[in-house]
């Protein structure tokens, strides 16, 4: 694996912060990042034996874009360590407390200066203080317990840090049990204190921290025997269950945490092989943990699935790449999963509450994300009024498409501070497919990198018109020229299409920035075809040389804007 990722291409600098010798660490984290980006490698800097405080200065000041600090109970202390002469009696206890507490302190303000500069991943002590104490093993000791509490306070505060992401102890407990994870041996022979499985399982866990895979959009769920137990058509809406009383609480633990998905903005509809008037009467119940309100559309009929699932995937406007459909027949979900090959078709394990708390906790993984944000509030109420939207374009037709837009009341507003803690704009352009100028992804590390760049300048555009506000729908970003704005980001959600948003958004540019043209780093994908359609409408003319140009007398005049603007400038 590593001989294949030294022949590619170089994707990032990942700075290793930590005060033991990293040796199979490195190796293990180059390894794994080959395997998440096969055909890419990752250079891997490190610091000085010893002297994490150092280390943490030193990645700070590097070049790297992302970072992973993992930290030890003998960089707080080296008498918590193996290689130490100090011991750890009960006369220097409350010594090494304070030590302890210190170098916590002075930790917190190293990573604060280094998650301002790049993403990174934060690993709290692995190994167990097996003879610190007065007590039998089985016991806590107060030292023991200080110690934890420490360990436990310092996490709250970093949990707040922008750019930090912490490694979940259960995870990485499930991977490596405790009791493997030392190596007694190597750290004081080499240095180096962990045991090879639990560097592998280390350096897994970094990995997936500083490049998460993109979350699942929207989750498509069947009925009987999936949301609640029973069949609605036979036994009647008042008989199907899903509580503890009536032994169907692993259902209910199902709508728990579509609920929880909902709050999060995961889209959720329904398709289930019914009558849709029983369905809308049994949506309708009160004890629903659920509120039947929560999915959007709803397809109740005798058709195959694949057929609804197709109505849905229209109605939201996503790729079926993006979306999870959950069903407790294997014949449903193989049918769907031949017609859909890219979507997670995942079986509601019905009859085993231990598969259905698996299938709860993978549900977790594929729609995990770093942070929510208020348009993910909006996205459920915004697809809704996305659909009478486009009803109420169709009834306007007769009278003409401008008119309809003009009667709109939308409003378009442009901010153009280049806000590192704004999280929203990089969860825009790592999503968004269809509108996306080239397809171009960006690690956090590479979009902090741009914002530093005083050449560069970057826009967020939100949008809100009589149907409702949709909150933060598009990213225009590049560098500032002789004349000129060289474009190299430009995305725009599916859920902003036909309202002539981006047309605004040309007209602002031309507008603030005074520039006489404006290239744009164009490259179709297999997605992007709506950019492809917009870029026809202005006549974008190609130049060999310089990419794809758009001057300022072209455009000027010629599109119609039906919108008022609100514009926030950088200052």
């Amino acid at each position: 694996m590593l001989k294949q990722a030294a022949k590619s291409s170089l994707r990032s600098e990942i700075f290793l912060a930590c005060g033991f010798q990293p040796l199979h660490l490195e190796t293990f984290l180059k390894a794994y990042f080959s395997e998440r980006f096969p055909g890419e490698r990752a250079e891997v800097w490190t610091g000085l034996y010893g002297d994490l405080e150092g280390t943490l200065l030193k990645a700070v000041s590097s070049g790297a874009t992302a970072a992973a600090v993992v930290i030890e109970r003998s960089d707080l202390d080296p008498r918590l360590g193996l290689r130490s002469a100090g011991g750890w009696g009960l006369s220097v206890q409350q010594d090494i407390l304070r030590s302890s507490a210190g170098r916590w302190a002075c930790f917190l303000a190293k990573l604060a200066d280094l998650a301002s500069r790049m993403a990174v991943a934060l690993v709290a002590p692995t190994l167990s203080n097996s003879l610190a104490g007065h007590t039998a093993g089985w016991q806590m000791s107060p030292i023991e317990v200080e110690l934890e509490k420490q360990t436990a306070g310092f996490l709250a505060e970093a949990a707040v840090i922008g750019n930090v992401s912490i490694l979940n102890p259960s995870r990485l407990a499930r991977l490596s049990p405790e009791g493997s994870r030392l190596d007694a041996k190597m750290e004081l022979a080499a240095g180096f204190p962990y045991s090879l499985g639990h560097a592998s399982a280390l350096a897994s866990q970094l990995v997936m921290l500083l490049y998460p895979p993109s979350p699942m959009k929207g989750l498509i769920t069947d009925l009987d025997e999936t949301l609640w137990s029973g069949v609605v058509g036979e036994i009647g809406v008042g008989r199907v269950s899903w509580s503890l009383a009536e032994h169907a609480q692993m259902h209910g633990l199902y709508q728990q945490e579509l609920r929880h998905l909902s709050e999060m903005g995961v889209l959720l509809a329904i398709a289930s092989k019914n009558e849709i008037a029983v369905v809308k009467e049994a949506l309708l119940r009160s004890d629903l943990y659920i509120s039947g309100d929560a999915f959007y559309p709803v397809f109740a009929d005798w058709g195959p699935k694949s057929r609804s699932v197709a109505g849905i995937l229209q109605e939201w406007n996503i790729g079926a790449e993006g979306v999870v459909f959950v069903d407790d027949s294997p014949l449903e979900l193989d049918e769907v999963r031949t017609g859909f090959p890219t979507m997670t078709c995942l079986p509601f394990p019905n009859g085993s509450p231990a598969k259905v708390v698996e299938l709860l906790e993978q549900l977790r993984d594929l729609f995990g994300k770093p942070a929510v944000f208020r348009e993910d509030a909006l996205r459920q109420a915004s697809i809704r009024a996305s659909g009478q939207f486009k009803e109420a374009a169709r009834q306007g037709d007769s009278g003409g498409f401008g008119e309809f837009m003009k009667g709109l009341e939308g409003k378009v507003s442009f901010d153009a501070r280049k806000d590192s803690g704004n999280k929203r704009l990089l969860e825009l352009i790592n999503k968004t497919n269809q509108f996306n100028l080239n397809g171009v992804r960006l690690t956090e590390g590479e979009w902090l990198r741009r914002l530093e760049d005083p050449a560069s300048f970057v826009v967020s555009v939100s949008y809100e018109d009589k149907f409702g506000p949709l909150g933060a729908i598009g990213v225009v970003a590049g560098k500032r020229a002789a004349g000129r704005l060289e474009i190299g980001t430009w995305v725009m959600s599916c859920r902003a299409f036909s309202r002539r948003i981006e047309f605004h958004t040309l007209e602002y540019l031309f507008g603030s920035s005074g520039a006489e043209s404006i290239s744009l780093k164009f490259q179709p994908t297999e997605r992007n075809q709506p950019l492809q359609e917009f870029l026809r409408q202005i006549h974008l003319a190609a130049d060999p040389t310089e990419g794809w140009i758009l001057q300022r007398e072209k455009f000027a005049g010629e599109h119609e804007l039906p919108h008022s603007v609100v514009v926030t400038e950088e200052g």
